[in-house]
């Protein structure tokens, strides 16, 4: 009896699933509330009203773009590359931090509310959502090293129900383990205020979970003679995880823990309110390098970091400036779609297969795919000797019968600022042929539908073995 009720469950969920989400479950007001939890009945949001790990929904298109705009930058150096980075990560509702948390977002806030977590979601369901810079504290108290803000016991800021650092580290290690995200490049930055010592305890944690993952400081010096390598070559050589330590404390002091494993930071770390649109982008150039972080918390009349550090609810000038590290705080769905600015809403609109063909629209600054590849347009060419430098072609033509002139090829925007400066020379032209073939191969009949397949793939999976308890019981 008990398997024949599990069975008509099982099939009743997949066929009727969304009948089977109880929104009302999220805590009212909520960040958790607005996205709704995907999962069955009441278990998609925790006992305190905020969505459980993994059940953020990611919308496929989203994601679907900003893989891209990762894939695209492959040669680009690791210091170079933009990575959608969260200011605090650990410290998260869901994780079970600032749990009774009663500003409502987003700000202004009511004078007397209290927020107290910089997040709302867990590890997994940022990187789900396209981030791959987490900021972690690291501090020791209650004789075990925790992701936290302050050592002080008595400061209430680190107290032994905070989630171990080893915790966190294998979150992110699962993660990284699933087949979908080998490839993947993540940043793990440790803000580590003051020298916390258990350099064993640190070291025996990075290795137990992300292990030969790790590119690490002798790596760094054999391997690649002290120059960042680029995306493609961590990739080939397995070393897609860069741990980088800094102190905001004013020491100046950084602590790495006998560099085994953790490097100094290689960015400048400043306020969201220090950042200027483009062209100035914050001071932004072609060498330096940026982590501007916005600030979510409020302690009552005490401090508003809306006010005082500033908020980011708009990712585009970010991507614009090439700022490596746009730190948000809090991550949300909404906030992550900002950073799109590859493909147009509903693109590709066919698959990408080996004779699909790609233009910019210049007068909305995206990518689309049009139904013939013989139409004739001029080709986005890019400078051989500076990367940031484009023209566009005197010639019109099919999108294979590209024609740059000499010391220019036709190429591909890798950047949001790159993009800007096609857009900036097109003069007259409304479409443009951008090169997407280097990325066929590895995007075949790739869709941001089949994405969206693979997500509700593993809903379904999570629901049969939900189902399977209950006939095993």
């Amino acid at each position: 009896m008990k398997s024949t009720i599990a069975l008509l469950v099982t099939i009743a969920v997949i066929f009727n699933f969304e009948n089977f989400v109880d929104a009302d479950t999220c805590k009212k007001d909520s960040i958790s509330e607005t996205v709704g939890c995907e999962l069955l009945v009441v278990l998609q949001c925790n006992e305190a009203g905020y969505c459980r790990k993994g059940t953020v929904p990611v919308d496929p298109w989203v994601a679907f773009a900003l893989k891209t705009q990762r894939d695209i930058q492959i040669d680009e150096p690791l210091d170079h590359l933009q990575m959608f980075d969260a200011h605090n990560a650990y410290n998260s509702r869901a994780s079970g931090y600032g749990e009774n948390d009663s500003c409502i977002w987003p700000p202004p806030y009511s004078r007397y509310c209290t927020n107290l977590a910089n997040q709302e979601f867990t590890f997994t369901d940022m990187l789900n959502l396209g981030v791959r810079g987490l900021e972690i504290d690291n501090w020791f108290c209650y004789n075990v090293m925790r992701m936290a803000h302050s050592s002080s016991e008595l400061s209430l800021s680190c107290l032994p129900i905070h989630r171990s650092f080893r915790d966190g580290l294998q979150e992110i290690g699962q993660w990284l383990s699933r087949e979908e995200n080998v490839n993947e490049i993540i940043r793990i930055y440790l803000n580590e205020k003051f020298n916390q010592s258990h350099d064993f305890e640190m070291n025996e944690a990075l290795s137990d979970f992300l292990g030969t993952r790790m590119l690490t400081p002798s790596d760094l010096k054999e391997k690649y003679d002290g120059v960042w390598p680029t995306a493609r070559q961590m990739i080939q050589d397995g070393k897609t995880v860069v741990v980088a330590s800094s102190s905001t404390a004013g020491s100046g002091l950084v602590y790495t823990h006998g560099d085994v494993y953790i490097h100094p930071s290689y960015w400048q770390d400043k306020r969201r309110h220090y950042f200027t649109d483009y062209p100035d982008c914050g001071g932004k150039n072609s060498t330096n390098a940026f982590r501007f972080y916005s600030d979510s918390t409020h302690y009552r009349i005490a401090y508003d970091g809306p006010t005082q550090v500033g908020t980011t609810l708009d990712l585009s000038e970010f991507v614009k400036c090439r700022i490596q590290f746009p730190a948000v705080d809090p991550i949300t769905p909404q906030v992550m779609a900002t950073a799109v600015f590859t493909w147009a809403s509903g693109q590709p609109s066919r698959p990408l297969t080996e004779g699909a063909c790609v233009y910019l629209n210049t007068s909305v600054g995206r990518w689309f795919t049009p139904e013939y590849c013989e139409t004739e347009l001029p080709y986005a060419c890019q400078s051989t000797t500076d990367r940031d430098e484009w023209i566009i072609s005197d010639e019109v033509g099919p999108y294979r019968d590209s024609s740059c002139k000499d010391g220019y090829v036709f190429s591909i925007p890798q950047t949001g600022y790159r993009q800007q400066k096609v857009l900036e020379t097109v003069g007259l032209h409304e479409k443009v042929w951008i090169n997407y073939n280097p990325w066929l191969k590895t995007t075949i009949s790739t869709t941001p539908s089949s994405i969206g397949n693979t997500l509700t793939s593993s809903i379904l999976k999570c629901i049969l073995l939900i189902s399977l308890s209950f006939i095993v019981s």
